[in-house]
């Protein structure tokens, strides 16, 4: 495994960035998931522009509460399969309980329709032995939003097993052209203009860590941007 990407392997990867984040009425009208090819390029790609003025407004967020949640070990019963080195489930206390569930390796754009349920990204597990866990935000990827800096994510394995993961960063990009495959993202902390594969490496690659991922909505355009939260191992 390694922490980047090569180009000249030519290598072929789901455009992580445009997974569809569609109500589910518009939705079941279109394919839930798009995704393209591309051609991950390494190299300078940053250019620096002025903060944007708009804000982000993510679709319906749910606070999630002890009330709704199983307790953790019950939750662990509840998803284990047996099946060790396989994430299971993610659970971060009074916030969310998700199913976890595999990208066919056939359909790397295979993101789950269903709720409670997100979906292991697996290229960044193939790529650099990192956890991308996929939801859409009208699905379980509402739970997302009410995610902040310090919260312990927990991924639970098929076997029963967990490991924490602490979180530092919470990054939301705007998409200058949200239909584009191709688009140049705004990080919304910084001003700064990145490439689709900038941003890719940004939150994906690197050191050891788990990234959760969802679209951000504003006013009527579902895909206008996207929201990456970044947690290494606890210590």
């Amino acid at each position: 495994m390694t922490g980047g990407l090569n180009s000249r392997e030519g290598l072929l990867f789901l455009v992580f960035l445009f997974v569809s984040c569609a109500p589910q009425s518009q939705a079941q009208q279109n394919p839930a998931v798009r995704s393209e090819t591309l051609t991950v390029t390494v190299g300078p790609t940053a250019t620096s522009t002025p903060i944007p003025t708009i804000t982000p407004t993510p679709t319906p967020e749910a606070t999630a509460t002890s009330d709704w949640l199983p307790i953790f070990d019950q939750f662990i019963q509840d998803v284990k399969t047996g099946e060790a080195g396989r994430v299971v489930g993610i659970w971060v206390d009074n916030v969310l309980a998700l199913e976890v569930v595999y990208q066919p390796t056939s359909n790397p754009g295979y993101v789950s329709t269903e709720d409670e349920v997100a979906t292991y990204f697996l290229y960044p597990w193939q790529k650099a032995g990192n956890h991308g866990l996929l939801a859409h935000n009208y699905l379980a990827g509402r739970y997302f939003f009410n995610l902040k800096v310090g919260d312990i994510i927990s991924l639970v394995f098929g076997d029963g097993n967990y490991e924490d993961f602490e979180i530092t960063q919470i990054k939301d990009f705007q998409a200058l052209q949200p239909d584009d495959p191709y688009s140049n993202f705004i990080d919304l902390d910084t001003g700064e203009q990145l490439t689709v594969n900038s941003v890719f490496l940004e939150v994906y690659m690197g050191d050891y860590h788990t990234t959760l991922q969802t679209c951000i909505a504003q006013g009527s355009e579902t895909e206008w941007g996207r929201q990456f939260v970044l947690a290494p191992p606890l210590d």
